[in-house]
């Protein structure tokens, strides 16, 4: 897939945020109808049946309604990203939406440590969205417990699938991000996926995964998460199987992106559940996503954002892209995020492509690969 980013607006000041430089840069805070327009083709070309709006907050766009209408128009299933901070009139127009072609995925709030308010508003989208809303959370530490996510699903009757992100460095970049200290079993995913297992709700990754923060234990008795054969992470669908009742989990990732299932079972057709391959699994799910920012320009990921950027393609397809980055970053990059990748049996096996490319790109030398601008300084400089 890849995702139409319509605004650098956004209220929330995240401090894990993958879109933090972007955000702060000074360039065009919205989309115009032009570029979306033109970004809606590309989707088309694409091959993709899902128009993935993000931000920024999507919904504080001037225009949000009329580019979600256009969207459903072009035959799009729209799935907007959001932080939560919905402006009333955004959200009562979703909340009139049909749940077939509409969801949004919702980066949940910290009850513990965030702002009131926003945990407040939080919990209003979800009460007026109900099935619509896939909850979202970005783990910064270890010590972090998510299992909140799990109660506001049943709560609210929100999707019974969650979407568990780690927060990735931005690379040259300046934000909060989970420090990995070396190849080890990070114990807090594992109790989600069980927790969840009993009350129903499943738990999918997002991008940036690798097998060794999982228990062997583990590994072995999820197949349907992890995988022997790796399959082509650009693939708009997954090839031969039906995609009603789940979807693609690989590379929307970040924020957010982009996990979304219809149901728990993860069924695919006559009951038979996808194999791991075709789900692109844990472990290989870190490639070109294709981001397209408000003023038009491509990057790979806002992870990467500051490495690359092409302008919106008016021919071509997504694959075109993907093949770009991937030519400029792959001969540089090291084989995975930490030093005993070269010699992991994970990655002998093609179960693992060594991890988020931006925490690989931290492993490089001074000047290996060269910022496109400094670091913006302050905050986000569009409200």
């Amino acid at each position: 897939m890849a995702n139409i980013s319509i605004t650098r607006r956004c209220r929330r000041h995240c401090s894990y945020c993958f879109a933090k430089h972007e955000l702060a840069r000074e360039s065009e805070a919205d989309m115009p109808p032009e570029v979306y327009e033109a970004a809606l083709g590309f989707l088309e070309r694409s091959g993709f049946p899902e128009a993935r709006l993000l931000g920024g907050e999507p919904t504080e766009h001037p225009l949000f309604r009329e580019y979600v209408d256009r969207a459903r128009e072009r035959g799009f299933r729209v799935v907007v990203f959001s932080g939560g901070l919905v402006p009333q009139p955004a959200l009562e127009y979703m909340a009139a939406l049909p749940v077939d072609s509409f969801s949004v995925v919702l980066n949940a709030a910290e009850p513990a440590n965030d702002a009131e308010a926003l945990v407040n508003r939080q919990r209003e989208v979800c009460r007026a969205l109900g099935a619509k809303v896939m909850l979202g959370v970005n783990i910064r530490s270890s010590d972090e417990d998510p299992s909140y996510v799990l109660d506001w699903v049943t709560e609210y009757d929100l999707c019974r699938t969650v979407r568990v992100g780690i927060a990735h460095p931005i690379w040259g970049g300046t934000n909060d991000f989970f420090r990995l200290r070396g190849p080890r079993v990070i114990p807090v995913f594992e109790r989600l996926v069980a927790i969840g297992a009993g009350i129903g709700v499943n738990v999918g990754f997002d991008c940036g995964f690798t097998p060794c923060m999982f228990s062997r234990e583990f590994v072995d008795s999820h197949a349907d998460m992890f995988m022997h054969s790796v399959t082509d992470p650009g693939a708009p669908t997954a090839q031969g199987w039906p995609t009603k009742g789940w979807a693609s989990i690989s590379d929307a990732g970040h924020d957010a992106a982009g996990l979304r299932q219809a149901h728990s079972d993860a069924s695919v057709g006559q009951g038979r559940k996808a194999p791991a391959s075709q789900r692109e699994a844990i472990g290989v799910r870190c490639g070109p996503v294709v981001d397209i920012l408000p003023e038009g320009d491509c990057i790979a990921c806002y992870a990467l954002s500051r490495f690359r950027r092409l302008p919106l393609p008016s021919e071509g397809a997504r694959n075109d892209l993907v093949s770009f980055f991937d030519n400029e970053l792959s001969p540089v990059l090291p084989a995975g995020v930490h030093r005993e990748c070269t010699q992991c049996d994970y990655r002998e096996k093609g179960m693992c492509n060594g991890g988020c490319r931006a925490r690989r790109a931290l492993r490089l030398r001074p000047n290996a690969l060269i910022p496109l601008d400094p670091e913006p300084m302050g905050e986000t400089t569009h409200p």
